[in-house]
């Protein structure tokens, strides 16, 4: 009984872990997106009430559950060190209060305090632990965020290419490569990592080792950064016939299909 405990919440967490990562490849967004949906998110831990993240939120009222928490929360560093939920529950208030504070038009001083804790306690996650990919990918949107010297930028990228080339992580890859293309890094810097990318995933297939997980992957590689519909909705389709209809991955590839089509619809019109 407890073995197969053990199994179902191996398979809970995949699932979640999943769901996540078919989030983030979509999005491409850090933590600086859907500010006020975070917002209310803070403000309604533990209510039952379904938020509608277009509302509008009362922006003091924010401002003052994020210094509270970043009160307690470095407190808790204080008295027990750091870890990594903690920094990252710092790291999403930081990045928060300088929303605030910069659509109410805040004193530079403030912002550059707000933002110099930002990128500390982004850069105490990544040295915290240096091999999780989230917590890079994180402190390059930090960089782009506050501005941060392209030299500086480029280096970090350069890191979490080695990183993820010796342990492969393909969502972390196009998260990398979705990055790179929004903070217009050097075109060929990306072409490289697109090309990396492409023949680890064909070394898989060639392999029999490319599981649906990747072979979405896979498909979102071809459909948007190699311009391969065609071949991106084959792929799909070899998803769409080998997972249950009630499952995520299965749900993705037909959401992600059904954009392809619609694309190549409005291209004929």
């Amino acid at each position: 009984m407890a073995e197969k405990n053990k199994k179902v919440k191996r398979k809970d967490l995949r699932k979640q872990r999943w769901a996540s990562i078919i989030a983030a490849v979509l999005a491409l967004a850090m933590a600086f997106s859907a500010i006020a949906a975070y917002a209310s998110h803070l403000l309604n831990r533990g209510n039952d009430e379904t938020v509608n993240p277009e509302q509008q939120y009362d922006s003091d009222a924010v401002r003052s559950y994020c210094l509270d928490e970043i009160e307690r929360l470095q407190k808790y560093i204080d008295d027990y060190g750091p870890a990594a939920p903690v920094l990252g529950e710092l790291v999403q208030n930081y990045a928060l209060l300088i929303q605030i504070e910069e659509t109410e038009k805040a004193s530079e001083e403030k912002l550059q305090g707000y933002r110099d804790n930002l990128k500390k306690y982004s850069r105490d996650l990544v040295e915290l632990e240096p091999d999780k990919p989230e917590h890079r990918l994180q402190l390059l949107y930090v960089y782009k965020e506050i501005d941060e010297d392209e030299a500086v930028i480029a280096g970090e990228i350069a890191t979490l290419s080695e990183l993820l080339h010796e342990n492969p992580d393909p969502s972390s890859t196009l998260m990398l490569i979705g990055f790179m293309k929004s903070s217009k890094q050097q075109e060929e810097t990306m072409d490289d990592e697109i090309a990396w990318l492409q023949d680890h995933l064909e070394q898989l297939e060639e392999s029999g080792k490319l599981d649906s997980e990747n072979r979405y992957y896979y498909a979102y590689l071809l459909g948007e950064y190699l311009e391969e519909t065609q071949a991106a909705e084959e792929q799909l389709a070899l998803i769409m016939e080998k997972e249950s209809e009630e499952s995520a991955i299965y749900s993705a590839a037909k959401n992600y299909l059904e954009k392809l089509q619609q694309k190549e619809e409005e291209k004929e019109k």
